[in-house]
């Protein structure tokens, strides 16, 4: 039992921290750094244009509590760049439907209704919360933290932590967020109409709900309340009607961000020269992400909501984040999962929005090690079978991808690329599936502290640590060393 113990610390310890031929955000600001000396430098008429930021979106995923995830990512940036001046630029609320005033949905739960007022619909609005960061003479980064979040919390604590307070007993952490303890709730001052905190729960109910006879025991009580009310619950509302909303509210945060990066959308294409964006995503963000930026498959459509119906500012702003996404970071990810919800019939009419690309593998971080000097070769993930059409939503940002780099002539990322973690103790994720025409790398991660091994490891540790994981964190932003 040591010995095999220590083959696997061994094994984790000398996975290598990036797989070669993949660019880090490390890399994209080395050569933004180089352009920019070239444009400060240039004399005569051949001046180079003036280098953009780089732009990072960060997608939280399950059992989110509040603002501030992306706190670890900014961290990391100062630490492996030496950027470490982080100036807030404000937060943007989703507008259209989510703008104050307007009136909720007509959504209910079990023939309750889930938003009953304007305040409440209000409170809902998701935000993105926006950084520069900047210093060590490096071109400044902005990083744009996307937060759904608030669109999901009615529905778990009215129904789910509320009514599962019956079954397994009060769960005090869940209970304090829907009461927005201690301090109740608190307006946003720089911005009229909206909550810094929301009260979803009133006084007298959680008083109730307190007293109430824990059950359960603990160790699954806390399992139950946080990985399945608190977390599932989630992805389960990203997937039934509730979907029509989230992705609205998501890709009203696209166009807010590229209004808020000075692009113009009633003139923008996709092909047009521009910023250039990386995604960091963790869990059930990957999958959002992924599904917001194509604007051809829109997901579950009501026709009791045609507020919520992609307006063409929203495919403007899908269709050029597409193009400029130079690749993905998944910390976790539910796609295979996830991609269940959507098995159904064939369609022998349905095509693929782009020319068909060369079938692709998978590969792990070892094989991709050896990929400049022999064939790719199979990985820990098997490679789809010939002819295998990859997701719509992947399919839409490989195309539009595409599409731009054809037009540059020294494009920055010759292949698009999702760069993909997974801890194999972690419950809620998968390997990346094989995606035509994109680079997918799979690599094991060891996220969780608490083990008992061979028998038990953290499952919540697994899940959740991915942005304090330092070999990670490394990968992403550290540039790759000079030859």
């Amino acid at each position: 039992m040591l010995r095999a113990a220590f083959l696997t610390f061994l094994l984790f310890s000398t996975l290598p921290a990036r797989p070669q031929n993949t660019i880090s955000i490390g890399d994209a600001v080395r050569t933004n750094d180089a352009e920019a000396h070239a444009h400060t430098h240039a004399r005569g008429l051949t001046r180079t244009p003036a280098p953009q930021p780089i732009h990072i979106l960060y997608m939280h995923g399950i059992n989110q509590v509040g603002a501030g995830d992306s706190a670890e990512l900014r961290k990391a940036i100062c630490r492996y760049l030496h950027e470490c001046t982080v100036t807030p630029l404000g937060r943007l609320y989703a507008a259209g439907p989510f703008a104050v005033g307007t009136t909720p949905p007509p959504f209910a739960d079990m023939g309750a209704p889930v938003w009953t007022s304007a305040d409440d619909w209000s409170a809902s609005a998701p935000f993105i919360d926006r950084y520069q960061i900047e210093g060590g003479g490096h071109i400044p980064i902005i990083l744009g933290e996307i937060n759904w979040w608030p669109i999901v919390y009615p529905v778990k604590c009215k129904w789910l932590v509320a009514h599962d307070a019956a079954l397994t007993g009060p769960a005090k952490p869940q209970l304090n967020i829907c009461a927005a303890a201690p301090n109740g709730t608190q307006p946003d001052t720089a911005h009229a109409g909206r909550f810094l905190q929301y009260q979803w729960i009133p006084t007298p109910q959680i008083s109730q709900l307190s007293a109430l006879h824990r059950i359960a025991t603990i160790g699954n009580r806390d399992l139950k309340n946080g990985l399945m009310d608190w977390g599932f619950a989630d992805a389960v509302l990203a997937l039934g009607p509730t979907q029509q909303i989230l992705y609205a509210g998501i890709r009203e945060l696209l166009v807010q961000s590229l209004q808020a990066d000075g692009i113009d959308l009633s003139t923008a294409k996709p092909t047009d020269n521009g910023p250039e964006y990386f995604f960091i995503t963790h869990s059930l963000g990957s999958y959002l992400a992924l599904a917001t930026l194509d604007s051809q498959w829109l997901g579950a459509q009501s026709d009791a909501l045609p507020a919520f119906a992609l307006t063409a500012q929203e495919k403007t702003a899908a269709d050029y984040f597409s193009a400029h996404t130079a690749g993905f970071f998944f910390l976790a990810n539910q796609i295979e999962l996830l991609e269940l919800a959507r098995v159904a019939p064939a369609d022998p009419a349905a095509t693929t929005p782009c020319p068909a690309a060369p079938d692709a593998q998978p590969e792990s971080a070892a094989s991709a090690q050896t990929a400049t000097s022999a064939p790719s070769t199979p990985a820990t993930t098997p490679a789809a079978p010939s002819g295998t059409a990859a997701p719509v939503s992947i399919s839409h940002w490989q195309c539009q991808r595409s599409q731009y780099l054809q037009q540059r002539s020294t494009p920055s990322a010759p292949l698009p690329q999702i760069i993909a973690w997974s801890d194999p103790n972690d419950l809620l994720s998968w390997n990346v599936p094989a995606i035509a025409g994109v680079r997918v790398v799979n690599i094991p991660a060891h996220n969780a502290a608490f083990k008992i091994p061979p028998f038990l490891v953290s499952p919540t540790g697994a899940h959740a640590n991915y942005a304090q994981n330092r070999k990670i964190l490394r990968a992403i932003f550290e540039p790759t060393p000079a030859s």
